[in-house]
């Protein structure tokens, strides 16, 4: 990998300063492993921050980890990627108690650079784990 765990977090600490949502956050800092222009990937994942669309669904903190997965390991099969994305949100949700991103902001909850930061450090592990 180009980059190391706590360079990756505090890239994504920074374009959180920057104002970039939460997807932005996690799927600019794996354009190394994801072969991809981070503005580009700046791009794909605007619309996905608070959940889809500010719906409050799906934690866009996922959805930029799903994106990097996709992009990675694209050549796998439809049921290995599933069970590659599902290995990194299973993850999330044991750390977090949930992937939902109204449920995740309730009051009382972590503030979202953290859970930015965990999505970011569990896939990094993933992928380091598998060699990329």
């Amino acid at each position: 990998m180009k980059y190391t765990l706590e360079e990756r977090k505090e890239r994504a600490r920074q374009l959180r300063k920057e104002g970039k949502n939460c997807c932005q956050c996690v799927a600019m800092v794996f354009d190394d492993v994801a072969d991809a222009d981070p503005e580009m990937l700046s791009r794909i994942a605007a619309g996905f921050g608070s959940g889809f669309g500010a719906q409050g669904d799906v934690c866009g903190v996922m959805s930029g980890v799903t994106m990097v997965t996709g992009l990675v390991y694209d050549s796998l099969a439809r049921p290995a990627l599933y069970a590659k994305v599902r290995q990194p949100m299973d993850a999330f949700k044991e750390m977090n108690g949930s992937y939902i991103c109204r449920e995740l902001k309730q009051p009382g909850r972590r503030p979202c650079i953290d859970l930015i930061t965990d999505g970011v450090e569990i896939l990094h592990r993933q992928l380091e784990a598998d060699g990329f």
